[in-house]
Protein backbone atom coordinates (compact mmCIF):
# COMPACT_ATOMS: atom_id res chain seq x y z
CA UNK A 1 0.00 0.00 0.00
CA UNK A 2 1.45 3.37 -1.05
CA UNK A 3 1.57 5.89 1.78
CA UNK A 4 2.49 9.57 1.61
CA UNK A 5 3.33 11.54 4.76
CA UNK A 6 3.02 15.33 4.97
CA UNK A 7 2.92 17.90 7.79
CA UNK A 8 0.57 20.86 8.21
CA UNK A 9 1.80 23.83 10.22
CA UNK A 10 -1.29 25.68 11.39
CA UNK A 11 -0.81 28.94 13.29
CA UNK A 12 -3.84 30.50 14.95
CA UNK A 13 -4.14 33.69 16.96
CA UNK A 14 -4.27 31.80 20.28
CA UNK A 15 -2.39 28.58 19.52
CA UNK A 16 -0.32 26.80 16.90
CA UNK A 17 0.21 23.17 16.05
CA UNK A 18 2.02 20.80 13.75
CA UNK A 19 -0.08 17.88 12.51
CA UNK A 20 1.19 14.97 10.44
CA UNK A 21 -1.06 13.33 7.86
CA UNK A 22 -0.47 9.86 6.44
CA UNK A 23 -2.42 9.40 3.21
CA UNK A 24 -3.18 6.28 1.21
CA UNK A 25 -5.86 5.82 -1.48
CA UNK A 26 -7.47 2.95 0.44
CA UNK A 27 -7.31 4.26 4.00
CA UNK A 28 -7.71 7.97 3.36
CA UNK A 29 -5.98 10.45 5.66
CA UNK A 30 -4.83 9.59 9.19
CA UNK A 31 -3.85 12.55 11.39
CA UNK A 32 -1.44 12.77 14.32
CA UNK A 33 -0.85 15.97 16.26
CA UNK A 34 2.85 16.03 17.11
CA UNK A 35 3.27 19.51 18.59
CA UNK A 36 0.99 22.19 20.05
CA UNK A 37 1.96 25.50 21.59
CA UNK A 38 0.28 28.68 22.84
CA UNK A 39 0.34 31.94 20.91
CA UNK A 40 -0.56 35.50 21.82
CA UNK A 41 0.32 39.03 20.89
CA UNK A 42 2.24 41.24 23.30
CA UNK A 43 1.85 44.89 24.22
CA UNK A 44 4.82 47.22 23.91
CA UNK A 45 3.89 50.79 24.74
CA UNK A 46 0.55 51.49 23.12
CA UNK A 47 0.83 48.85 20.41
CA UNK A 48 0.53 45.08 20.01
CA UNK A 49 3.05 42.79 18.30
CA UNK A 50 3.59 39.11 17.44
CA UNK A 51 6.62 37.18 18.66
CA UNK A 52 7.60 35.85 15.23
CA UNK A 53 10.94 34.53 16.49
CA UNK A 54 9.18 32.48 19.14
CA UNK A 55 6.69 31.19 16.58
CA UNK A 56 9.45 30.09 14.19
CA UNK A 57 11.22 28.31 17.06
CA UNK A 58 8.03 26.35 17.72
CA UNK A 59 7.64 25.58 14.00
CA UNK A 60 11.13 24.08 13.89
CA UNK A 61 10.49 22.15 17.10
CA UNK A 62 7.28 20.73 15.63
CA UNK A 63 8.93 19.74 12.35
CA UNK A 64 11.78 18.00 14.18
CA UNK A 65 9.27 16.04 16.24
CA UNK A 66 7.33 15.18 13.07
CA UNK A 67 10.48 13.93 11.34
CA UNK A 68 11.46 11.92 14.43
CA UNK A 69 8.09 10.15 14.61
CA UNK A 70 7.59 9.91 10.83
CA UNK A 71 10.99 9.56 9.11
CA UNK A 72 9.25 9.21 5.73
CA UNK A 73 7.87 12.80 5.97
CA UNK A 74 8.26 14.42 2.52
CA UNK A 75 6.72 17.90 2.74
CA UNK A 76 5.19 20.61 4.87
CA UNK A 77 2.88 23.57 4.31
CA UNK A 78 1.99 26.52 6.49
CA UNK A 79 -1.22 28.50 7.03
CA UNK A 80 -1.76 31.49 9.33
CA UNK A 81 -4.43 34.04 10.24
CA UNK A 82 -4.96 36.90 7.80
CA UNK A 83 -3.69 40.43 7.22
CA UNK A 84 -0.45 40.73 9.25
CA UNK A 85 2.86 41.28 7.46
CA UNK A 86 6.64 41.27 7.82
CA UNK A 87 8.93 43.84 6.17
CA UNK A 88 12.29 42.65 4.77
CA UNK A 89 15.25 44.42 3.20
CA UNK A 90 17.15 43.25 0.12
CA UNK A 91 19.15 40.72 2.11
CA UNK A 92 16.01 39.22 3.63
CA UNK A 93 16.49 40.74 7.07
CA UNK A 94 13.43 41.70 9.13
CA UNK A 95 13.49 45.50 9.35
CA UNK A 96 10.32 46.33 11.32
CA UNK A 97 8.40 44.72 14.19
CA UNK A 98 5.35 42.68 13.21
CA UNK A 99 2.15 44.39 14.34
CA UNK A 100 -0.81 42.27 15.50
CA UNK A 101 -4.12 42.87 13.74
CA UNK A 102 -5.93 43.62 17.01
CA UNK A 103 -3.78 46.74 17.43
CA UNK A 104 -6.15 49.71 17.24
CA UNK A 105 -3.58 52.09 15.72
CA UNK A 106 -5.53 52.19 12.44
CA UNK A 107 -8.83 53.37 13.98
CA UNK A 108 -8.23 57.09 13.22
CA UNK A 109 -7.41 56.21 9.59
CA UNK A 110 -10.55 54.05 9.32
CA UNK A 111 -12.62 56.94 10.67
CA UNK A 112 -11.14 59.28 8.03
CA UNK A 113 -11.86 56.78 5.25
CA UNK A 114 -15.49 56.41 6.28
CA UNK A 115 -15.97 60.14 6.85
CA UNK A 116 -14.74 60.79 3.31
CA UNK A 117 -17.04 58.10 1.90
CA UNK A 118 -14.04 56.26 0.47
CA UNK A 119 -14.95 52.90 2.01
CA UNK A 120 -17.49 52.22 -0.74
CA UNK A 121 -14.98 53.18 -3.42
CA UNK A 122 -12.41 50.80 -1.92
CA UNK A 123 -15.06 48.07 -1.88
CA UNK A 124 -15.79 48.56 -5.57
CA UNK A 125 -12.07 48.17 -6.33
CA UNK A 126 -11.22 45.27 -4.02
CA UNK A 127 -14.44 43.60 -2.84
CA UNK A 128 -13.44 43.91 0.82
CA UNK A 129 -15.13 46.13 3.41
CA UNK A 130 -13.01 48.69 5.24
CA UNK A 131 -12.04 47.10 8.55
CA UNK A 132 -9.32 48.38 10.86
CA UNK A 133 -7.16 45.25 10.49
CA UNK A 134 -7.07 45.11 6.66
CA UNK A 135 -3.47 45.04 5.48
CA UNK A 136 -4.03 48.09 3.32
CA UNK A 137 -4.99 50.19 6.33
CA UNK A 138 -2.14 48.74 8.38
CA UNK A 139 0.39 49.63 5.67
CA UNK A 140 -0.95 53.16 5.19
CA UNK A 141 -0.76 53.83 8.95
CA UNK A 142 2.73 52.34 9.19
CA UNK A 143 4.06 54.41 6.29
CA UNK A 144 2.51 57.58 7.74
CA UNK A 145 4.08 56.85 11.14
CA UNK A 146 7.45 55.66 9.76
CA UNK A 147 7.97 57.14 6.25
CA UNK A 148 11.59 55.92 6.16
CA UNK A 149 10.23 52.38 5.81
CA UNK A 150 9.49 52.98 2.12
CA UNK A 151 13.22 53.08 1.43
CA UNK A 152 14.28 50.62 4.11
CA UNK A 153 11.99 47.73 3.12
CA UNK A 154 12.39 45.89 -0.18
CA UNK A 155 9.66 43.25 0.26
CA UNK A 156 6.48 42.83 2.26
CA UNK A 157 5.39 39.27 3.05
CA UNK A 158 2.23 38.13 4.78
CA UNK A 159 3.11 35.92 7.73
CA UNK A 160 2.69 32.54 5.99
CA UNK A 161 4.81 33.91 3.14
CA UNK A 162 7.45 35.00 5.65
CA UNK A 163 7.63 31.62 7.38
CA UNK A 164 7.79 29.94 3.96
CA UNK A 165 10.78 32.17 3.21
CA UNK A 166 12.48 31.32 6.50
CA UNK A 167 12.06 27.61 5.75
CA UNK A 168 12.82 27.51 2.02
CA UNK A 169 14.59 30.74 1.13
CA UNK A 170 11.91 31.48 -1.51
CA UNK A 171 9.87 34.70 -1.38
CA UNK A 172 6.35 34.61 -2.82
CA UNK A 173 3.04 36.27 -1.99
CA UNK A 174 0.31 33.62 -2.00
CA UNK A 175 -3.20 34.27 -3.37
CA UNK A 176 -5.55 33.46 -0.49
CA UNK A 177 -3.60 35.38 2.13
CA UNK A 178 -3.23 38.34 -0.24
CA UNK A 179 -7.02 38.42 -0.56
CA UNK A 180 -7.36 39.38 3.12
CA UNK A 181 -5.56 42.66 2.47
CA UNK A 182 -8.03 44.95 0.64
CA UNK A 183 -5.38 45.16 -2.08
CA UNK A 184 -6.44 42.68 -4.80
CA UNK A 185 -8.46 43.73 -7.83
CA UNK A 186 -12.00 42.35 -7.45
CA UNK A 187 -12.39 41.32 -11.08
CA UNK A 188 -8.92 39.99 -11.94
CA UNK A 189 -6.10 37.92 -10.50
CA UNK A 190 -3.82 40.90 -9.88
CA UNK A 191 -3.42 43.70 -7.38
CA UNK A 192 -5.58 46.80 -7.49
CA UNK A 193 -3.55 49.76 -8.75
CA UNK A 194 -6.24 52.06 -7.39
CA UNK A 195 -5.94 50.57 -3.89
CA UNK A 196 -2.13 50.72 -4.02
CA UNK A 197 -2.29 54.39 -4.94
CA UNK A 198 -4.93 55.13 -2.32
CA UNK A 199 -2.97 53.49 0.50
CA UNK A 200 0.34 54.85 -0.87
CA UNK A 201 1.87 51.37 -0.98
CA UNK A 202 5.09 50.85 -2.98
CA UNK A 203 4.43 48.29 -5.72
CA UNK A 204 7.96 46.90 -5.26
CA UNK A 205 6.94 45.37 -1.94
CA UNK A 206 4.73 42.69 -3.52
CA UNK A 207 4.99 39.97 -6.16
CA UNK A 208 2.43 37.62 -7.65
CA UNK A 209 0.03 36.82 -6.20
CA UNK A 210 0.96 33.17 -6.66
CA UNK A 211 -1.54 30.32 -6.69
CA UNK A 212 -1.18 27.56 -4.12
CA UNK A 213 -0.07 24.04 -5.00
CA UNK A 214 3.54 24.64 -6.07
CA UNK A 215 6.81 23.51 -4.52
CA UNK A 216 9.02 26.23 -3.04
CA UNK A 217 12.09 24.10 -2.41
CA UNK A 218 13.64 21.98 0.33
CA UNK A 219 14.06 23.28 3.89
CA UNK A 220 17.34 25.16 4.19
CA UNK A 221 19.86 25.46 7.02
CA UNK A 222 17.93 23.43 9.61
CA UNK A 223 19.74 20.27 10.67
CA UNK A 224 17.83 17.06 10.05
CA UNK A 225 15.07 18.64 7.96
CA UNK A 226 16.84 19.20 4.64
CA UNK A 227 14.91 16.50 2.76
CA UNK A 228 11.50 18.02 3.51
CA UNK A 229 9.90 19.97 0.65
CA UNK A 230 8.13 23.25 1.45
CA UNK A 231 4.84 23.46 -0.48
CA UNK A 232 2.89 26.66 -1.07
CA UNK A 233 -0.56 25.90 0.36
CA UNK A 234 -3.37 28.44 0.85
CA UNK A 235 -1.67 30.75 3.33
CA UNK A 236 -4.91 31.89 4.94
CA UNK A 237 -6.16 29.35 7.47
CA UNK A 238 -9.78 30.08 6.53
CA UNK A 239 -9.09 29.18 2.92
CA UNK A 240 -7.56 25.86 3.99
CA UNK A 241 -10.59 25.14 6.18
CA UNK A 242 -13.16 25.94 3.46
CA UNK A 243 -11.28 23.97 0.83
CA UNK A 244 -11.10 20.86 3.01
CA UNK A 245 -14.86 20.37 2.94
CA UNK A 246 -16.42 18.06 0.31
CA UNK A 247 -19.25 19.71 -1.62
CA UNK A 248 -22.64 18.26 -0.71
CA UNK A 249 -24.99 20.68 -2.45
CA UNK A 250 -25.90 24.27 -1.67
CA UNK A 251 -24.06 24.77 1.62
CA UNK A 252 -23.33 27.80 3.72
CA UNK A 253 -19.94 26.99 5.20
CA UNK A 254 -18.82 28.19 8.61
CA UNK A 255 -15.24 27.99 9.76
CA UNK A 256 -15.64 28.49 13.48
CA UNK A 257 -12.66 29.52 15.54
CA UNK A 258 -11.59 32.81 17.11
CA UNK A 259 -13.60 34.28 14.25
CA UNK A 260 -16.63 32.72 12.57
CA UNK A 261 -16.32 32.98 8.80
CA UNK A 262 -19.64 32.29 7.08
CA UNK A 263 -19.56 32.00 3.30
CA UNK A 264 -19.64 29.89 0.18
CA UNK A 265 -17.51 28.82 -2.78
CA UNK A 266 -18.92 30.68 -5.81
CA UNK A 267 -18.01 31.34 -9.43
CA UNK A 268 -18.20 35.11 -9.10
CA UNK A 269 -17.80 37.74 -6.39
CA UNK A 270 -20.60 39.29 -4.40
CA UNK A 271 -20.58 42.95 -5.38
CA UNK A 272 -22.78 46.00 -5.38
CA UNK A 273 -24.38 48.18 -2.71
CA UNK A 274 -26.11 45.36 -0.84
CA UNK A 275 -22.89 43.34 -0.53
CA UNK A 276 -21.02 46.44 0.63
CA UNK A 277 -23.65 47.32 3.25
CA UNK A 278 -23.63 43.76 4.62
CA UNK A 279 -19.84 43.78 4.71
CA UNK A 280 -19.21 40.68 2.58
CA UNK A 281 -15.50 40.01 2.07
CA UNK A 282 -14.67 38.60 -1.34
CA UNK A 283 -11.70 36.50 -0.34
CA UNK A 284 -10.06 34.01 -2.69
CA UNK A 285 -9.21 30.32 -2.61
CA UNK A 286 -5.73 29.00 -3.19
CA UNK A 287 -6.47 28.68 -6.92
CA UNK A 288 -7.71 32.27 -7.16
CA UNK A 289 -11.45 31.44 -7.30
CA UNK A 290 -13.94 33.40 -5.19
CA UNK A 291 -14.89 32.71 -1.59
CA UNK A 292 -17.23 35.51 -0.50
CA UNK A 293 -17.93 35.43 3.22
CA UNK A 294 -19.12 37.44 6.15
CA UNK A 295 -16.63 37.84 8.98
CA UNK A 296 -18.44 37.34 12.27
CA UNK A 297 -17.15 37.52 15.80
CA UNK A 298 -16.64 33.95 16.98
CA UNK A 299 -15.27 31.90 19.85
CA UNK A 300 -13.16 34.91 20.82
CA UNK A 301 -16.16 35.88 22.98
CA UNK A 302 -16.11 32.50 24.73
CA UNK A 303 -12.32 32.28 25.05
CA UNK A 304 -11.98 35.74 26.55
CA UNK A 305 -15.01 35.38 28.82
CA UNK A 306 -13.69 32.11 30.28
CA UNK A 307 -10.35 33.79 30.98
CA UNK A 308 -12.10 36.03 33.51
CA UNK A 309 -13.12 33.05 35.68
CA UNK A 310 -10.62 31.35 37.98
CA UNK A 311 -12.36 27.99 37.61
CA UNK A 312 -12.82 27.07 33.98
CA UNK A 313 -12.83 23.75 32.08
CA UNK A 314 -9.43 22.11 31.66
CA UNK A 315 -10.32 18.84 29.89
CA UNK A 316 -13.03 17.28 27.71
CA UNK A 317 -15.02 15.97 30.67
CA UNK A 318 -15.17 19.41 32.27
CA UNK A 319 -16.07 20.98 28.93
CA UNK A 320 -18.88 18.48 28.52
CA UNK A 321 -20.21 19.28 31.98
CA UNK A 322 -20.11 23.02 31.29
CA UNK A 323 -21.97 22.64 27.98
CA UNK A 324 -24.59 20.49 29.72
CA UNK A 325 -25.00 23.13 32.42
CA UNK A 326 -25.33 25.82 29.76
CA UNK A 327 -27.98 23.79 27.93
CA UNK A 328 -29.98 23.64 31.16
CA UNK A 329 -29.97 27.43 31.48
CA UNK A 330 -33.09 29.34 30.40
CA UNK A 331 -32.91 31.03 27.00
CA UNK A 332 -31.61 34.59 27.41
CA UNK A 333 -34.22 37.31 27.01
CA UNK A 334 -31.70 39.69 25.42
CA UNK A 335 -28.93 38.55 23.09
CA UNK A 336 -25.57 40.21 22.61
CA UNK A 337 -25.07 42.69 19.80
CA UNK A 338 -22.07 40.90 18.31
CA UNK A 339 -21.43 43.84 15.97
CA UNK A 340 -20.51 46.00 18.98
CA UNK A 341 -16.84 46.32 18.04
CA UNK A 342 -16.22 49.16 20.48
CA UNK A 343 -16.87 46.84 23.43
CA UNK A 344 -16.07 43.36 22.14
CA UNK A 345 -13.14 43.66 19.70
CA UNK A 346 -10.32 43.58 22.26
CA UNK A 347 -11.51 44.49 25.77
CA UNK A 348 -9.28 44.19 28.81
CA UNK A 349 -12.02 42.14 30.50
CA UNK A 350 -14.58 40.39 28.26
CA UNK A 351 -16.99 39.61 31.09
CA UNK A 352 -17.13 43.27 32.08
CA UNK A 353 -17.57 44.27 28.43
CA UNK A 354 -20.50 41.86 28.03
CA UNK A 355 -22.08 43.07 31.31
CA UNK A 356 -21.68 46.69 30.24
CA UNK A 357 -23.46 46.05 26.94
CA UNK A 358 -26.32 44.17 28.58
CA UNK A 359 -26.81 46.79 31.30
CA UNK A 360 -26.84 49.56 28.69
CA UNK A 361 -29.78 47.77 27.07
CA UNK A 362 -31.69 47.22 30.29
CA UNK A 363 -30.81 43.51 30.62
CA UNK A 364 -29.40 41.63 33.60
CA UNK A 365 -26.01 39.93 33.14
CA UNK A 366 -25.77 36.16 33.78
CA UNK A 367 -24.99 35.03 37.31
CA UNK A 368 -22.84 32.00 36.39
CA UNK A 369 -20.25 30.81 33.91
CA UNK A 370 -22.90 28.48 32.42
CA UNK A 371 -25.19 31.47 31.90
CA UNK A 372 -22.50 33.31 29.95
CA UNK A 373 -21.86 30.25 27.77
CA UNK A 374 -25.58 29.98 26.98
CA UNK A 375 -25.78 33.70 26.21
CA UNK A 376 -22.78 33.58 23.87
CA UNK A 377 -23.92 30.45 22.01
CA UNK A 378 -27.42 31.85 21.49
CA UNK A 379 -26.02 35.19 20.36
CA UNK A 380 -23.68 33.54 17.85
CA UNK A 381 -26.54 31.37 16.60
CA UNK A 382 -28.66 34.43 15.90
CA UNK A 383 -25.68 36.18 14.28
CA UNK A 384 -25.16 33.30 11.83
CA UNK A 385 -28.88 33.08 11.02
CA UNK A 386 -29.10 36.78 10.21
CA UNK A 387 -25.98 36.65 8.05
CA UNK A 388 -27.26 33.56 6.20
CA UNK A 389 -30.53 35.23 5.17
CA UNK A 390 -28.81 38.36 3.94
CA UNK A 391 -26.11 36.34 2.20
CA UNK A 392 -28.79 34.35 0.33
CA UNK A 393 -30.45 37.50 -0.96
CA UNK A 394 -27.23 39.12 -2.12
CA UNK A 395 -25.74 36.08 -3.86
CA UNK A 396 -29.11 34.81 -5.17
CA UNK A 397 -28.27 31.45 -3.61
CA UNK A 398 -30.65 29.24 -1.63
CA UNK A 399 -28.80 27.41 1.11
CA UNK A 400 -30.09 23.95 1.95
CA UNK A 401 -27.70 23.28 4.80
CA UNK A 402 -25.12 24.86 7.04
CA UNK A 403 -21.78 23.07 7.33
CA UNK A 404 -19.58 23.92 10.31
CA UNK A 405 -15.95 22.97 10.91
CA UNK A 406 -13.32 24.13 13.36
CA UNK A 407 -13.48 24.42 17.12
CA UNK A 408 -17.14 25.44 17.08
CA UNK A 409 -18.10 22.15 15.40
CA UNK A 410 -17.29 20.40 18.70
CA UNK A 411 -19.66 22.63 20.68
CA UNK A 412 -23.05 20.91 20.44
CA UNK A 413 -24.87 23.83 22.08
CA UNK A 414 -23.51 26.27 19.50
CA UNK A 415 -24.38 23.93 16.61
CA UNK A 416 -27.91 23.39 17.92
CA UNK A 417 -28.54 27.09 18.41
CA UNK A 418 -27.33 27.87 14.89
CA UNK A 419 -29.82 25.28 13.59
CA UNK A 420 -32.62 26.67 15.76
CA UNK A 421 -32.15 30.30 14.76
CA UNK A 422 -31.48 29.64 11.07
CA UNK A 423 -34.15 26.90 10.70
CA UNK A 424 -31.64 24.92 8.64
CA UNK A 425 -29.95 21.57 9.29
CA UNK A 426 -26.41 22.02 10.60
CA UNK A 427 -23.80 19.44 9.57
CA UNK A 428 -20.94 19.34 12.03
CA UNK A 429 -17.74 17.70 10.79
CA UNK A 430 -15.29 16.44 13.39
CA UNK A 431 -12.61 17.42 10.93
CA UNK A 432 -9.33 19.22 11.45
CA UNK A 433 -10.38 21.23 8.44
CA UNK A 434 -7.55 23.74 8.30
CA UNK A 435 -4.87 21.06 8.49
CA UNK A 436 -6.73 18.77 6.08
CA UNK A 437 -7.07 21.50 3.45
CA UNK A 438 -3.39 22.32 3.91
CA UNK A 439 -2.46 18.65 3.37
CA UNK A 440 -4.74 18.31 0.35
CA UNK A 441 -2.77 20.98 -1.50
CA UNK A 442 0.49 19.28 -0.57
CA UNK A 443 -0.74 15.98 -1.97
CA UNK A 444 -1.79 17.69 -5.21
CA UNK A 445 1.62 19.38 -5.48
CA UNK A 446 3.35 16.03 -4.92
CA UNK A 447 1.25 14.39 -7.67
CA UNK A 448 -0.30 11.94 -5.21
CA UNK A 449 -3.86 13.05 -6.11
CA UNK A 450 -4.78 14.85 -9.35
CA UNK A 451 -6.98 17.55 -7.82
CA UNK A 452 -8.64 18.77 -4.63
CA UNK A 453 -11.91 17.24 -5.85
CA UNK A 454 -10.21 13.84 -6.03
CA UNK A 455 -8.76 14.42 -2.59
CA UNK A 456 -12.27 15.12 -1.23
CA UNK A 457 -13.52 11.83 -2.68
CA UNK A 458 -10.69 9.91 -1.04
CA UNK A 459 -11.39 11.22 2.49
CA UNK A 460 -15.20 11.32 2.36
CA UNK A 461 -15.74 7.88 3.88
CA UNK A 462 -13.66 8.70 6.95
CA UNK A 463 -15.43 11.88 7.96
CA UNK A 464 -17.29 11.92 11.26
CA UNK A 465 -20.46 13.91 10.60
CA UNK A 466 -23.23 14.88 13.03
CA UNK A 467 -26.52 16.52 12.05
CA UNK A 468 -28.37 19.06 14.18
CA UNK A 469 -31.97 19.64 13.14
CA UNK A 470 -33.93 22.77 14.15
CA UNK A 471 -35.99 22.21 17.28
Amino acid sequence: MTRTTVAAIDLGATSGRVIVGVFSPSAGLQLTEVHRFPNSFHQLGENFYWDVGGLFTEIKKGLREAKKLFPELISCGIDVWGCDVAFLNKSGRLVFPVHAYRDTRTEPLLARIKAAGDDQKLYEWTGLPAINYNTGLQLRETVEACPELVQLADRCLWLPDYFNYLLSGTMVNEFSIASTAMMLDLHSEGYSKEAFNYFKIPAKWFAGPHKAGQKLGKIKDIDGLGEIEVVLVPGHDTSCAFEAIPRTGSDLIISSGTWMLAGAMLDKPASGDAAWKLGISNERCGDGSYRPLKILIGLWLLEQMLATFSERPKNEAEWGALIQAAEDQPAPSVLLDTEDRARLFNPKNMREAIDDQLLSRGATPPDSIAGYVRLICDSLGQTVATAAKKFEAITETHFENIVIVGGGAKNRLLCQRIADYSRLPVYSYNLEATSVGNMGYQLVAQGVVPSMAAFHESILGGLNKKVYLPE
